[in-house]
């Protein structure tokens, strides 16, 4: 654009001496009008504008060749002055992607499911086994109290090459109840499962998980037929020591009946509140809700709280306690609780 300015002003000189007359002066006529407004305003403040005419050459001959000069020199300038206006006119270079979003599962205490009805989202990482257990006494208050206790509640649970991936399965836990009035022992049903993690956020996560159950226990604690389990999965971080996490589970129960097997479908939505009391352990409250407690039985409410501590990277431990706050046909219930759990 600074070339624009030199070719605005146009320089005649005549060389009367040639025509037999006398030496002038070179005539400098000068065009403003023909310069580009555009160019004008942006000539960089040079203390003399380079619009105004030079004094002309009192020499009596050469002029040609100075004018000539001059221009040459003008132009090499004008291309300095468009070389550093395109130099700071250059956008400064884009700032760089902020680091990814680190996967918060990692820990085992992010990882162990156990005691809560939550599921959670985070899965096991490939090459490594997850082992949980527990045990649990129940105390059924009210028509036909009694006792029920259940262990060891093992849960297997077994990385992938897919880090979001797991697979997992529960062998036969031994229960003894004495619920109804006759003391009566056995083993539940097996299940087996798959989970998923979804997807994360710098402060969310969410997942899914299924388990089907085979009717494979003992007469007075099998289903009878198999039984499904869906859910979804979610956990937010609220803070840096608060955190919520939720389940909706869709359950297809079945139950051996004198009639033969009935079923029956539930959803069991839950949310659960922890607060982390060091980087190893934390404290958790937790609702659930049972559309339907089994086949034939009208829905119910559990709470419960507990205290979660990790012993070492690979090693849980695990204290809680849980009431069922309404009658469930005239009972009611609550229940103490502890597990172990490691990881590789």
């Amino acid at each position: 654009m600074w070339l624009h300015l030199f070719a605005a002003g146009d320089v005649k000189v005549e060389n009367r001496e040639a025509e037999g007359g006398e030496h002038d002066e070179p005539e400098f006529e000068h065009n403003e009008a023909s310069v580009p407004p555009l160019a004008a305003a942006r000539q960089p403040p040079i203390g003399r504008s380079d619009r105004t005419p030079r004094r002309p050459s009192l020499r009596p001959s050469g002029g040609w060749h100075e004018g000539r000069q001059a221009a040459i020199i003008g132009a090499m300038l004008s291309l300095i002055f468009a070389a550093a206006t395109l130099a700071s006119a250059t956008p400064a270079p884009l700032p760089s992607a902020p680091p990814p979003v680190s996967d918060p599962c990692g820990s085992i205490l992010s990882i162990v499911n156990r005691p809560t009805v939550t599921t959670g989202v985070c899965t096991i990482r490939p090459h490594h086994v997850d082992v949980e257990t527990g045990y649990t006494n129940t105390t059924t208050t009210g028509t036909g109290g009694g006792q029920t206790v259940q262990y060891p509640q093992a849960f297997v649970r077994i990385g992938t090459g897919d880090p979001h991936l797991e697979f997992n399965f529960s062998p036969p836990s031994s229960t003894l109840t004495s619920v109804g009035g006759a003391r009566i022992g056995g083993a539940n049903d097996i299940n087996a499962g798959i989970k998923y993690e979804l997807g994360y956020t710098q402060k969310a996560l969410w997942g899914v998980n299924a388990q089907v159950s085979a009717a494979s226990g003992s007469p007075a604690f099998t289903a009878g037929a198999p039984q499904y389990t869906l859910n979804a999965n979610w956990g937010y971080a609220a803070s840096g020591t608060l955190s919520l996490a939720g389940t909706f589970g869709f359950n297809e129960l079945a139950e051996r009946t004198p009639a033969g097997i009935g079923h029956a479908f539930a959803f069991v939505p839950s949310i659960e509140l922890a607060v982390s009391l060091t980087p190893d352990s934390q404290a958790f409250v937790e609702y659930a809700y049972f559309t339907h407690a089994g086949v034939g039985l009208p829905a119910r409410s559990f709470i419960d709280a507990g205290y979660e501590r990790d012993l070492s990277p690979h090693l849980q431990i695990d204290l809680e306690y849980g009431i069922q706050p309404t009658p469930l046909l005239g009972a009611r219930q609550h229940a103490i609780g502890a597990g172990l759990s490691f990881m590789n």
